[in-house]
């Protein structure tokens, strides 16, 4: 039986079930596709702006072409461009051919009406869901209702080195669904383990392409940092027809991370000149899934500005926005909010704040053991042959003179430069105790009390 030819998303067979995947299923229940336009939430005069604006960027469409780019089914559509019909601002046109296709396009009065439509908003693209259905949905998939044990956490871990006990503790935060703070050193791995935390979150998420707040709409999905998984390899018809609210895109859980170039105006609705349209900010678009905010203190603002701006959303869940004056609005913060920091922590907030940052959790340096592991998984990376010989020298004859911590970017930084002088010296991809030498000089500052000359004799 043909999936097309089954109507209606509560009457899905077996075999349209089993084609379609469990998945699809649950996604089907949690985003119904819109049966009606009073079902899309939408005004008829925000759909007809936008089919406007559709067809004066591609010129003619089918009816069906123009579904699939609004992201809503014929039912939704009909009364839409029948009013626009009878308005005098779309006709029909005949193209021949062997299927003789009808396709929709403008007459000179819609041309009109569609650069007036973009001129109050230059949003194109599929139709915006309402405020009250994403706000729904977003906590129908939030991440806090997801359960998280050990195993799961290993698995997802499994190619990272790392201490045990520093898996765990990274486990029961990310269960927790709170903020957590990570700090330590610079190269001890924060960013690189915070980046990373993504994979031990399950399941996939629902990304509205768009939401309408008050008649203005707000750019959700970023191409940038939602990764699309498609189900159905991209046919949108068949989930026009049976599957979930086009208006969404499935996506992997995101992961954002945002450095030293952070600003405060990135953390509330933007209004962008170029595109005349609204785009969310950085905590909307990481819903179900993380932020991570890293380089903590080396952003342009002091931190309290910033850790006052989450005392709410930290507390309650629910960040409050606006897209101008006229549209204040409310959103589920339902992202696990990552604070990475090299700097001391009780110089960077109170303790008021402290306490609603959740897990604070400490990277240092390694121990010996997991040093040689960190060393030896780069060196089977890079293709070289393991030496103990110069693993001990670094050891024992580099780092304690020295004084310095046995830091996880250490290996790597040092094996490459070493093979950087090798290859400079035509000696192919193998190294000696001199290039480590060379490269430690070269990698690390001078200590102010000599102990880098003495390492180096």
């Amino acid at each position: 039986m043909s999936v097309n030819a089954i109507s209606g998303v509560d009457a899905i067979s077996d075999a349209v079930a089993d084609l379609i995947g469990p998945v699809l299923t649950r996604l089907m229940a949690v985003a119904p596709r819109p049966g009606s336009l009073e079902a899309s939430g939408l005004t008829p005069e925000m759909l007809a702006d936008l089919t406007l604006k559709h067809l004066l960027r591609a010129g003619s469409l089918t009816s069906a072409a123009l579904g699939e780019r609004l992201g809503v089914a014929g039912p939704v559509m009909e009364p839409i461009v029948q009013f626009l019909r009878q308005e005098g601002r779309l006709q029909l046109q005949s193209r021949a051919g062997f299927d003789h296709e009808v396709r929709l396009a403008l007459t000179e009065r819609g041309a009109q009406s569609a650069n007036d439509a973009l001129r109050r908003c230059g949003y194109i693209g599929p139709a915006p869901v309402p405020l009250e259905t994403y706000t729904h949905i977003a906590r129908a998939q939030t991440i806090r209702r997801r359960s998280l044990a050990r195993e799961k956490v290993n698995r997802s871990f499994r190619d990272i080195i790392m201490a045990d006990d520093l898996c765990d503790r990274l486990g029961v935060a990310m269960g927790s669904g709170r903020a957590i703070f990570i700090y330590g050193p610079a190269g001890s791995g924060k960013t690189y383990i915070a980046s990373r935390l993504i994979a031990a979150l399950p399941g996939e998420v629902l990304i509205p392409h768009a939401v309408v707040v008050n008649d203005k709409i707000i750019r959700v999905f970023d191409a940038a940092v939602h990764e699309p998984i498609e189900l159905l390899e991209g046919n949108r018809r068949l989930l026009l027809a049976q599957g979930f609210d086009a208006r969404f895109t499935l996506c992997e859980r995101p992961m954002i991370l945002v450095g030293g170039e952070l600003t405060m105006e990135m953390l509330d609705v933007q209004f962008s000149p170029a595109t005349s349209d609204y785009i969310a900010p950085l905590q909307m678009k990481a819903n179900g899934g993380i932020l991570v905010i890293d380089d903590l203190g080396r952003q342009r603002f002091v931190p309290q500005r910033l850790f006052d701006r989450w005392i709410v959303p930290l507390e309650q869940q629910i960040d409050h926005l606006c897209a101008g004056a006229d549209a204040l609005f409310a959103t589920p913060c339902d992202a696990v909010i990552v604070f990475a920091t090299n700097l001391d922590p009780a110089e960077l907030a109170d303790e008021a704040v402290h306490r609603r940052l959740g897990y604070k959790i400490q990277l240092g340096p390694l121990s010996i053991e997991l040093y040689t592991r960190v060393w030896t998984a780069v060196c089977e990376e890079m293709g070289v042959a393991f030496d103990q010989k110069l693993l001990n020298y670094v050891l024992s004859k580099l780092y304690p003179p020295s004084g310095r911590p046995l830091l996880a970017c250490h290996p790597r930084d040092l094996i490459c430069m070493a093979l950087d002088k090798a290859a400079y010296d035509e000696r192919g991809s193998r190294f000696a105790l001199e290039d480590l030498r060379w490269a430690w000089d070269n990698y690390f500052l001078p200590n102010t009390d000599g102990g880098e000359a003495a390492a180096l004799r």
